[in-house]
């Protein structure tokens, strides 16, 4: 079955670096299902901690309508210092759980909440 994608920016690249004399041999479909593949492992084995409601809430809230990039995941644990939701001692206590997740664990968070 044909599908059509929109083609962001980071497919673009992707796409440059897959490209080949022939869209058939191109390797673009074939490295982004790599890609996909890959970043459902890394979901599938980062393990997360408990969170309460409060402390999803309030990661919610500092996600909810966020451009997920590089600079959102690193900083994620200070972002949730800023939020209204929960109380001060919430978000600080959400704040050192987040501290400590890796890269993965964080964007299996995020993965976690359907963002």
């Amino acid at each position: 079955m044909k599908r059509t994608i929109y083609m962001s920016e980071p497919l673009e690249r992707l796409a440059d670096e897959t490209r080949g004399d022939s869209r058939r041999t191109s390797g673009f479909s074939r490295r982004l299902g790599e890609i996909v593949e890959r970043y459902q492992i890394m979901l599938d084995l980062d393990t997360l901690p408990e969170l309460t409601d409060t402390e999803l809430a309030i990661v919610g809230e500092v996600l909810c309508g966020a451009v997920i990039d590089r600079r959102k995941i690193r900083g994620l644990h200070l972002d949730v210092l800023d939020a209204t939701t929960g109380s001060d001692d919430d978000r600080k206590q959400l704040s050192g759980k987040i501290e400590a997740l890796t890269a993965g664990q964080r964007l299996a968070l995020v993965e976690s909440l359907g963002l």
